[in-house]
């Protein structure tokens, strides 16, 4: 008897050992250290979310945030979680609406380091925000914000979803739980899911060729009202009244936006007449008919019925929002009115195109419009007892701007958007011979936008690189510095990143930013080409000493490097000592014999006098 309790415990103790001992699953932890920038800095880990994903073809990822191992003293630590509204679909990078938070926090709040950590990701629920919670309150956060519940019924493990545990809220809760610490669950749902994909392979088309939306989706119709609805309106309330309690226990302050979608302009994607409810398109042409008469009371009422009653539920119904309501007076946290907010900056106070690109993903001014309501929530809680001076403020446009999302930027999210709408749910079939085989791109930026979104080569980070590249062959200088500027923004620390741009500055003839630049590049990474692109303007300013030393550092990475021998020649010339000067152009005749300039040089240093 006892040998029969035992034996299957040491097997499993066996495979699970096995697991770790050849890390399965990889890392699944939220949150992990950056192996560069001297090891100081934590980041999002991009492999995070695959804790609840296993039946689809590509991982959806986070931002790439990060924030500090340490947190200062006075640091103003902030997460944002949410789904793909949260992670800026379709720019991602620098569309956020958290970016445009911090800046406008970093502004009014100088005496403290303000860092603004996106956790969104497409395709996840409550289930997944509620499993984040412990790793995000080890992190020491000063304020959580929320952004989330349209992803419900088919989020992954969500009441609709192919990414499902069952219709029990309590296992699903407590499976998440111990995945964390047991692979062998890892292990099981990977083989059950491979089951199901060989399954799948002798009876319908491949996973792989569908979008993640069509990925996602068991059920294509869920009536309002039905076993199902009544599932995920459940599973939200329960999950967001334990997240709230949770950090409520903690101490830490949550802001919870109101849910918002396209209303006006976005018909239903299925329309299901049911006993008791109307179709949802009949409904839809009601309102359209009431707004064309002048009655917009009763045309947001309808547009609103009509959403709640789109069986195929991309979109969260309105009873969502009383529930955010609801919980947030319960547990003390902050409603933020972001669909109040962009209804009254809607035309007819009814949200449509102007504010988003398609059912429910905001556009630029969409998502500057969310981080500036978020933004004003913060200020009317007082910015959580932090000394904030509001003069500082810029102009909203201002924090417009500071997006720097370029012609790339948003050719980069057209062509997301174009993926997502030339395929199911939007179309029912797609064109094989449309979108994107029969494209033609533009012009350059739109070319690699393309293919940045349509080949995933070259991502975006590489393709705005080349495509500065591009317009500085070209002499158009304004625009490779829009696209380096937008680079730095995802890239702070890049310190070659840094001096590119610093030499586009001066070029333009803003010597002043381009020494900041460079500075900050030095810091950032002491290296041979910083070290040289500092000396090289101390040179400029006939700073000899401080040259000298940033241009014999910078040889200490490259030796021979024939430019920086040259630079320290001039340097040494400029300080009166003609031996160094001769010294070090002898050496740079010996390793670059042809050096532009090296003669006329040599015949200046031989009549100069010693």
């Amino acid at each position: 008897m006892l040998l029969a309790v035992v034996l299957p415990v040491l097997a499993f103790g066996a495979v699970e050992g096995s697991l770790r001992a050849i890390h399965y699953g990889g890392d699944l932890r939220l949150f992990v250290r950056r192996p560069d920038l001297e090891g100081k800095y934590a980041a999002v880990n991009n492999q995070f979310a695959a804790r609840y994903f296993v039946n689809v073809s590509m991982l959806p990822t986070p931002p790439s945030d990060r924030f500090l191992l340490s947190k200062p003293a006075h640091g103003f630590r902030v997460f944002v979680l949410g789904e793909s509204s949260a992670a800026g679909f379709p720019y991602g990078y620098n569309g956020t609406f958290s970016r445009v938070l911090q800046d406008a926090l970093q502004d009014v709040m100088p005496g403290d380091t303000v860092e603004v950590v996106n956790l969104g990701v497409a395709a996840i629920n409550s289930y997944a925000l509620r499993d984040e919670v412990d790793e995000i309150l080890a992190r020491q956060p000063d304020a959580v914000l929320i952004y989330a519940g349209h992803n419900e019924f088919y989020g992954a493990l969500g009441a609709g979803s192919i990414e499902t545990l069952g219709a029990f809220p309590a296992f699903v809760r407590t499976y998440l739980g111990l995945q964390r610490h047991l692979r062998t669950l890892l292990l099981t749902r990977e083989l059950a899911a491979g089951l199901v994909r060989r399954l799948e392979r002798r009876t319908g088309p491949a996973r792989a060729s569908m979008s993640l939306m069509q990925q996602m989706v068991r059920e294509e119709r869920i009536p309002l009202g039905s076993p199902t609805y009544r599932r995920a309106r459940e599973q939200f309330r329960d999950n967001l009244r334990s997240i709230l309690t949770r950090f409520r226990a903690a101490g830490v302050p949550v802001f919870i936006g109101s849910l918002t979608s396209n209303l006006r302009d976005q018909p239903p994607l299925r329309s299901v007449a049911t006993a008791t409810l109307p179709a949802a398109q009949r409904v839809f042409g009601a309102a359209r008919q009431a707004l064309a008469r002048g009655d917009r009371a009763a045309a947001r009422r309808l547009f609103a019925y009509a959403r709640d009653l789109d069986a195929l539920r991309f979109r969260a119904p309105g009873e969502f929002n009383a529930i955010i309501r609801t919980i947030a007076r319960e547990t003390g946290a902050h409603y933020v009115p972001v669909d109040e907010a962009f209804a009254a900056a809607s035309r007819d106070g009814i949200p449509g195109s102007e504010l988003f690109w398609e059912h429910l993903h905001p556009n630029q001014t969409g998502y500057h419009l969310m981080g500036k309501v978020f933004f004003e929530a913060i200020e009317q809680a007082g910015f959580l007892g932090r000394a904030a001076d509001t003069t500082r403020l810029r102009s909203w446009e201002a924090y417009h701007d500071r997006m720097e999302l370029t012609d790339f930027d948003l050719r980069f999210a057209w062509h997301q958007i174009r993926s997502l709408t030339t395929s199911w749910p939007f179309v029912e079939h797609e064109d094989p011979a449309g979108y994107p085989r029969s494209y033609r791109p533009l012009d350059a930026a739109d070319a690699l936008a393309f293919d940045a979104v349509n080949k995933r080569d070259p991502p975006w980070p590489r393709a705005k690189l080349e495509l500065a590249g591009y317009y500085r062959s070209r002499g158009q200088l304004q625009l490779a510095l829009a696209e380096y500027r937008g680079l730095m923004r995802e890239q702070p620390e890049n310190a070659p990143l840094l001096v590119l741009a610093a030499d586009i500055y001066l070029r333009l003839n803003d010597s002043q930013r381009a020494r900041e630049l460079v500075e900050q590049a030095y810091a950032s990474e002491p290296s041979g080409l910083t070290c040289h692109a500092l000396g090289t303007l101390e040179l400029g300013a006939q700073h000899y000493d401080r040259a000298i030393a940033l241009l014999a550092q910078s040889l200490q990475y490259h030796p021979d490097n024939p430019p920086v021998l040259f630079d320290l020649s001039r340097a040494y010339l400029g300080e009166g000592d003609v031996g160094h000067a001769r010294a070090y152009a002898g050496q740079l005749a010996l390793v670059s014999p042809g050096f532009p300039g090296l003669s006329r040089w040599q015949a200046r240093l031989a009549a100069a006098p010693h």
